[in-house]
C-alpha cells in the first residue's frame, strides 16, 4: 500500500509529466518568492454596508487614488485625476453618463494602460495573463508589457491598435477589462475581520461579491457566528437572527434575500398584542419565545456560566403555536439555497483566527482573567486556554457543519454572546439593558507585555507582528487611539455601519500592508456613502511601520507554501531522474 507521501507525489506526477514539465515549474516558482509581498487589505465590521463595501473594494481603501497620483499628478489636472478614478471604480456609470469624443477615449484608454502596467509590475507576467478572461487578452497582455516610449515605431503600432478598438466601437468594454485588471491587481488578498451580517440591510450582497472575488479569507465575527448557527438550527440563534432583522428593520433580508417567510410569526404576534403596530408585536413575542430558549440552554450548559445573561428567566415550556413557530423558521433556514451557499462560503474561507505573515488576525478577543492570565475554559470537558482553546474551537465549528452534533451546535449560541466567548467578550444581559462589561483583554491590550504574551502564545515573534482586532469601536471622537500596546495591537472596528458613527466620529478604519510596511487609513464621515467623481471616500493615512528591507514573498506565508511545492517537486524529479 502506497504512503500518503507516494499517494501525493502520484497524483502530482499527473500534472508534471516530464522532467521538463517539473523544471519549468521549478523556475516560475523560485522566480515568484523573489517578487514583491502583494498589497493586503484589511477590513473589519462591515455590519451589511453594501454602498461602503463596494466603494472600498473599486478603490482599495484610496490605493488607486494614490496610483493614479504617483503617475498623473504633473501630467493632468486634479479633476481630469478625480474623473480618471471615478472611470476605474465605476466604468460602466460614468461611460454611459457622458458621450465621450474619440480623442477622450484614445487619452483615457492609454492612461489606464500605464496604470495597470504599473500596478501589475510586481507580478508575473503569467499571472497577469491568466488573469485577463476576455477576447482581448493577447492585445491587452501585448499593451501592457511593452516598455515604449513615443519615438518607438511598435509605439505607433499601439496607438492603430487602440485606434482600431474605438472605430469598432469596443472601447467602453475594452475600458471595463482594463479597469477590472487594475482593481483585481491593485489588492493581492482581501482580510476580513468578521461581523459581515446585522444591523445594514445589504450582507448578502457583499458576500455575493466576495464569492466572485475569491482572494478572501474570513475570521468569523460573533454575528457572523450566529447567522451560522441559525442556519445549522439553533433555535436560540435562529430567534436571534429574528429580533436583530426587526429591530433594525432588515425584514426584507430574510423574506426577500433568503427567502424565510415570516407571515406565520407575523400573524400571531398581530394576535397575541392587537393594541400595538405589528413589528414592535413581532419583536414582544420573539423576545419571549427567545427568552425560554436562552433559559433552557443557560440551565442545561452550567460550565458557560451564563447566569447573569437573563434577568427574568423563563422556565414555562413552550407553547404549541410557539413551537410551531420556530419549527417553521428552522426549516426555512435549512431550505434556503442562497443562504446555504453564503455559510458554505463563509465556513471554507473562514476561521476563528488566523495567522498570516508575522500578525495575529481575529474578530473580538483573545480571553484573559483579571491578572493578565488566559482564561481556562470548561470547553467539551477539556479545561483549556489560549491557543490550544481557540484551535479546538475552531476545529468543533468546521466540524459542524458536517456533522452537527447538539452540544457544539449549541455552543454557537455562547460564541455569540457569551461574556468569556473570544467572539464576544462583554458581558450582555438579554432582557435588561446595562452598560456593558468587558472582558480584561480590552484593557489589557494597551500593555505592550500582554499583548508581546499573546503573540508568543501564537508563536509570531517577529519585532513588527501585531495582532489585528475588529468587534469594539474605536471612539475616535472621546480621544481613543487604535494603536495599541506600543503598535503591537491595532482595532479597526471604527464604525463602518452607520448607527455607529455618531460614537466613534469616523467611518472606520482599513489597514492597508504591502512590501514596504503598514499603513492605517481612518475612513472619514460620509453621510450618504454616496460617490460620484467630485466626492470620493476621504481617509487620513498614518504609517505604522515601514521596513527597512523590502518585504518579499518568501518572507510570507504564501511564500512558505510556495517552498513546500517546490520541496515536492524536486522529490518528484529526483524519482523521474532515477527511474532513467
Amino acid at each position: 500500500m502506497l504512503s500518503i507521501d507516494e499517494k501525493y507525489l502520484s497524483s502530482l506526477a499527473k500534472d508534471y509529466p516530464t522532467i521538463q514539465a517539473i523544471c519549468k515549474e521549478i523556475i516560475n516558482l523560485k522566480a515568484i518568492l523573489n517578487l514583491p509581498k502583494g498589497t493586503e487589505h484589511y477590513i473589519s465590521d462591515l455590519h451589511g454596508e453594501y454602498k461602503l463595501f463596494k466603494h472600498l473594494m473599486n478603490n482599495c481603501s484610496g490605493v488607486i487614488k494614490e496610483k493614479v497620483n504617483l503617475l498623473f499628478s504633473q501630467e493632468i489636472t486634479s479633476q481630469q485625476i478625480n474623473e480618471l478614478c471615478y472611470l476605474v471604480y465605476y466604468p460602466r456609470k460614468l461611460l454611459a453618463a457622458k458621450n465621450f469624443d474619440q480623442q477622450w477615449y484614445k487619452e483615457s484608454i492609454l492612461r489606464l494602460i500605464r496604470l495597470a502596467r504599473y500596478i501589475t509590475s510586481k507580478y508575473t507576467r503569467s499571472k497577469v495573463r491568466h488573469n485577463i478572461n476576455n477576447e482581448y487578452s493577447e492585445i491587452i497582455d501585448e499593451l501592457l508589457h511593452a516598455q515604449l516610449d513615443e519615438m518607438d515605431q511598435q509605439y505607433v503600432y499601439h496607438l492603430h491598435i487602440i485606434d482600431s478598438i474605438i472605430e469598432l466601437g469596443e472601447q467602453d468594454y475594452f475600458i471595463e477589462s482594463l479597469t477590472k485588471i487594475i482593481k483585481h491587481f491593485a489588492v493581492d488578498q482581501l482580510h476580513i475581520l468578521g461581523d459581515i451580517f446585522d444591523r445594514g440591510k445589504e450582507p448578502d450582497k457583499i458576500i455575493d461579491d466576495l464569492i466572485k472575488y475569491k482572494r478572501v479569507d474570513i475570521q468569523w465575527g460573533n454575528h457572523d457566528i450566529l447567522w451560522m448557527g441559525a442556519y445549522l438550527g439553533n433555535l436560540a440563534c435562529i430567534m436571534t437572527v429574528v429580533k436583530n432583522c426587526l429591530k433594525y428593520r432588515n425584514i426584507d433580508l430574510l423574506e426577500k434575500g433568503y427567502g424565510i417567510p415570516l407571515r406565520i410569526l407575523m400573524m400571531h404576534a398581530s394576535q397575541c398584542y392587537p393594541d400595538i403596530n405589528y413589528l414592535e408585536a413581532m419583536e414582544k413575542l420573539v423576545m419571549k419565545i427567545l427568552n425560554k430558549l436562552e433559559t433552557r440552554l443557560i440551565n442545561n450548559y452550567p460550565q458557560w456560566q451564563m447566569t447573569y445573561r437573563v434577568s427574568h428567566p423563563d422556565t414555562q415550556p413552550l407553547d404549541k403555536m410557539e413551537l410551531f413557530i420556530i419549527d417553521d423558521l428552522k426549516k426555512s433556514f435549512a431550505s434556503s439555497k442562497r443562504l446555504k451557499k453564503h455559510i458554505k462560503f463563509i465556513y471554507e474561507h473562514g476561521s476563528l483566527y488566523l495567522k498570516t505573515n508575522h500578525n495575529l488576525l481575529l474578530h473580538g478577543c483573545v480571553p484573559l482573567d483579571e491578572k493578565g492570565d488566559f482564561y481556562i475554559h470548561d470547553c467539551f470537558g477539556q479545561k483549556l486556554a489560549g491557543r490550544k482553546y481557540f484551535d479546538e474551537v475552531d476545529h468543533k465549528i468546521h466540524q459542524a457543519f458536517n456533522d452537527p452534533q447538539p452540544e457544539i451546535i449549541d455552543y454557537f449560541w455562547y460564541l455569540w454572546c457569551g461574556k468569556k466567548s473570544p467572539l464576544c467578550g462583554r458581558k450582555i444581559v438579554l432582557d435588561d439593558p446595562q452598560e456593558e462589561v468587558k472582558d480584561p483583554y480590552y484593557h489589557y491590550i494597551n500593555d505592550e507585555k500582554i499583548c508581546l504574551k499573546i503573540l508568543s502564545e501564537f508563536n509570531l515573534h517577529d519585532p513588527v507582528s501585531m495582532i489585528i482586532n475588529g468587534h469594539t469601536p474605536v471612539k475616535v471622537k472621546d480621544g481613543e487611539n487604535p494603536l495599541k500596546g506600543n503598535n503591537h495591537c491595532v482595532v479597526i472596528d471604527g464604525g463602518f455601519c452607520l448607527q455607529y458613527q455618531g460614537k466613534t466620529g469616523v467611518a472606520g478604519y482599513t489597514l492597508i500592508s504591502n512590501s514596504h510596511g503598514m499603513r492605517l487609513k481612518t475612513h472619514l464621515i460620509n453621510q450618504e456613502y454616496s460617490f460620484n467623481i467630485n466626492n470620493d471616500m476621504e481617509y487620513d493615512s498614518q504609517i505604522i511601520y515601514t521596513r527597512q528591507i523590502q518585504e518579499l514573498i518568501k518572507d510570507t506565508k504564501k511564500g512558505l507554501e510556495i517552498s513546500e511545492r517546490i520541496e515536492d517537486l524536486n522529490k518528484l524529479l529526483k524519482i523521474y531522474r532515477c527511474k532513467n
